[in-house]
């Protein structure tokens, strides 16, 4: 019996939140790659060196809506920080056999309720404070 799709997309967001990379490095591939729009195909060795220390900042995943036919699902979700800043990002997973073989990541907005039209300097200091889910993810 094989596992659904998103079963397994939701145990990938579940070992970043218990940050157990025993079940990650389980799941994914000998040949998986990861892309970004900081990462181009990265191999797993370098996603674990670059990706996986990220664990620590990141509290929770909530699955807004998951998309999947065949292998394949496209996944919306808010994300939070340890500090409380949340963020929305879509990723595209690609199975192959139970295996996570690929995953292309999408970056999206702070989801912080929108402030005033009126508060325009407020406005600057929060662009200038979070320019883009990247913030998150020093290289």
């Amino acid at each position: 019996m094989t596992t659904p799709i998103a079963s397994l997309v939701r145990r990938y967001f579940s070992a970043y939140e218990t940050k157990d990379r025993l079940v990650l490095e389980g799941m994914l591939h000998e040949s998986f790659a990861f892309s970004s729009p900081l990462d181009d195909r990265i191999d797993r060795a370098a996603y674990f060196a670059r990706c996986w220390p990220n664990s620590r900042t990141l509290r929770r995943f909530t699955v807004e809506k998951i998309f999947e036919q065949g292998d394949e699902a496209f996944v919306r979700y808010e994300a939070e920080s340890t500090t409380g800043k949340k963020f929305r990002n879509t990723e595209w997973f690609r199975f192959e056999g139970g295996k996570l073989m690929e995953v292309q990541v999408f970056f999206g907005r702070d989801t912080r309720p929108a402030l005033p039209a009126a508060a325009t300097s407020t406005t600057t200091t929060r662009r200038n404070e979070w320019p883009a889910t990247a913030a998150l993810f020093p290289r």
